[in-house]
């Protein structure tokens, strides 16, 4: 397993089973499953390259200020409400911290990560695999 880094935006692709019940109770609505994993997939990457410059102690200011407008706005975020947009926004941010750990993190039809490892649903399949698919 390689420790390479993906870039100053790291690496967010969208993932998810419409199977997953949990994920389905949580957003029950398939155009929120959509609209929200787009959303992720294009402000998460913004948010990692951004936390980059930051030192570890705004990081760790920034993750309670994060939590805490998750918890109070959690709401707002699944169903609308005055607070949406900032608890979205927050989601983003939170999942670009959880990004940092290692295997990133998946959730709500996302993947990030910002160093490559193994099982990495963003990772390109070599040629050969590839080929051996095609021909199938």
């Amino acid at each position: 397993m390689s420790s390479k880094a993906h870039g100053p935006f790291g690496r967010v692709v969208r993932v998810g089973d419409e199977t997953d019940e949990a994920y389905r109770a949580l957003l029950p609505s398939p155009r929120l499953r959509s609209g929200l994993a787009d959303f992720l997939c294009f402000l998460v990457p913004l948010a990692i390259q951004e936390q980059s410059r930051m030192p570890a102690g705004r990081i760790d200011a920034l993750r309670e200020e994060l939590i805490d407008m998750i918890a109070e706005h959690g709401d707002d975020l699944q169903f609308g409400g005055t607070h949406q947009k900032s608890a979205r926004v927050a989601l983003a941010k939170a999942l670009a911290v959880l990004a940092t750990a290692e295997g990133g993190v998946t959730i709500l039809g996302v993947h990030a990560c910002t160093a490559e490892h193994e099982g990495c649903p963003g990772s390109i399949r070599p040629a050969t695999d590839m080929a051996a698919a095609q021909a199938r």
